[in-house]
């Protein structure tokens, strides 16, 4: 299973509109039932990417981020989103 953390500024809004978008790309891909995602603030992320494979967050990746991180802001804007996807499936395809 990999866990995602999915943090924006509050870890309510922005987050949970991404995490569904990359919940819907992963299923679409094959990835159904691989992957947990957890929202949070980005406050929070720091403390709780020791124990994540993967923080996708909607703002500047803060300092003391402990594993991989992939900007969520593509997700919102729609600019970047097809290289953004793709990070986010080349990664999913070396944790399968």
């Amino acid at each position: 299973m990999v866990n995602i953390l999915l943090a924006c500024g509050s870890g309510i809004a922005t987050s949970t509109a991404v995490a569904a978008k990359i919940k819907d790309l992963l299923n679409d891909n094959g990835y159904g039932g691989k992957f947990n995602i957890t929202t949070c603030s980005i406050a929070d992320a720091v403390g709780k990417s020791s124990s994540a494979d993967l923080v996708i967050a909607t703002t500047v990746k803060p300092g003391g981020i402990e594993c991989p991180f992939i900007s969520g802001i593509p997700f919102l804007t729609g600019m970047g989103r097809a290289n953004a996807e793709k990070q986010v499936l080349a990664f999913m395809a070396q944790k399968a």
